[in-house]
């Protein structure tokens, strides 16, 4: 830990703190007009412990959490996957929760961002050139063991946000051009080879976007035709804040999970979306300045693999929002309903607080 005073402070990057503050408010104010007033509790007291637990962390050597918490950090978040897949709660058809003395969570988010900070850690070491094919190998196996206990948990979007991870620490570890050529290649043929195995009701989510002229209204395009319908009809500047109909109506189910952008875009217009944009935009432009200027390559890449945790489902979410990706259940990040999702991303907020606090530290 460190001390507490004014220089400490005047180190904070206050965009970096405020403006995940104000992305969650905002999805407050979505929950607020259509969800059970117990969701909108539950995301404020969770924003609450989200920045408590990002202060603690913020004046917390990041380099001590990399080498030495990581590896606890890590092994207890896959001892929870396992739990899931014997004790787990099912929510909406998903066994991806436990519940402890009356309080749900969801372990997965926990360990996107231990698998960040041991994919840091095994990249901390002191490299000339570009990472070698058994680099690749070592970092793959850091990834599989949360992927593999994801998929028995049925849970494809989260599953594909450990891809992008692992993507992003390739790149930026300096893999030769050639083997990401070839990985690029790799990942194409596979997701056109494993189509025909994926299950019905996945051909189906895919298909709504690749042939929406053929797809059921009432059934997997329903979700996707509503999104669209409460955007569109959002206009310039919206219906006005809980006045909104396709989600506080319940024509588009849970919207203050995944959907919640729908309802922002039909209660606060194209404005609302813009001045959102622009939040992830600043919090993003933030967490890249951090990781530019880290004193060393494991904070700067555990702050990249953040970036590529939040970029990846800003893009996904917002996709799957517009109709132009299947939905995958992959949240917007801060904005959707889910404690653990928020505290997990103050917890990298934190992270990155830490880098930016000890950038001239030795």
């Amino acid at each position: 830990m460190v001390e507490i005073n004014q220089r400490n402070l005047r180190d904070v990057d206050w965009l970096l703190l405020l403006a995940p503050v104000a992305l969650t408010v905002f999805g407050c104010i979505g929950i607020a007009s259509t969800a059970p007033r117990s969701e909108l509790k539950k995301q404020v007291i969770a924003l609450v412990i989200g920045l408590v637990v990002a202060l603690v962390v913020m004046f917390t050597d990041y380099r001590k959490i990399i080498m030495n918490v990581a590896p606890f950090f890590y092994a207890a978040a896959n001892i929870l996957l396992v739990l899931v897949l014997f004790v787990g709660k099912d929510i909406n058809g998903n066994r991806a929760w436990l519940q402890i003395f009356g309080f749900s969570f969801q372990p997965s988010e926990f360990a996107k961002i231990a698998t960040i900070l041991m994919l840091a850690r095994y990249m901390a070491k002191y490299r000339t050139g570009s990472i070698t094919v058994k680099d690749m190998v070592i970092m793959a196996a850091i990834v599989m063991p949360p992927v593999i206990l994801i998929a028995l948990e049925h849970d494809t979007g989260t599953m594909l946000t450990f891809g992008a991870i692992l993507g992003v620490f390739y790149f930026l570890g300096g893999l030769r051009k050639i083997l990401l050529a070839v990985g690029f290649v790799a990942v194409i043929v596979g997701l056109i080879g494993v189509y025909p195995h994926l299950k019905g009701y996945q051909r189906e989510r895919i298909d709504v976007i690749l042939h929406p002229e053929k797809a059921d209204p009432r059934g997997f395009a329903y979700q996707t035709i509503q999104s669209v319908i409460a955007v569109g009809s959002g206009g310039v500047m919206g219906k006005g804040i809980g006045h909104g109909t396709q989600g506080k109506l319940g024509f588009l189910p849970f919207a203050w999970t995944d959907f919640i952008a729908a309802v922002v875009g039909e209660e606060m217009g194209f404005a609302g979306i813009l001045l959102v944009m622009v939040l992830y935009l600043v919090f993003i432009w933030r967490l890249i300045h951090v990781a530019l200027g880290a004193r060393d390559r494991a904070g700067a890449l555990m702050v990249m693999g953040f970036v590529s945790l939040i970029t990846f489902h800003i893009l996904s979410n917002l996709g799957m929002v517009v109709g132009i990706m299947p939905i995958m259940g992959i949240p917007l990040p801060l904005m959707s309903s889910g404690g653990t999702a928020v505290i997990s991303m103050f917890m990298g907020v934190g992270l990155a607080l830490s880098v930016r606090m000890r950038r001239f530290v030795n």
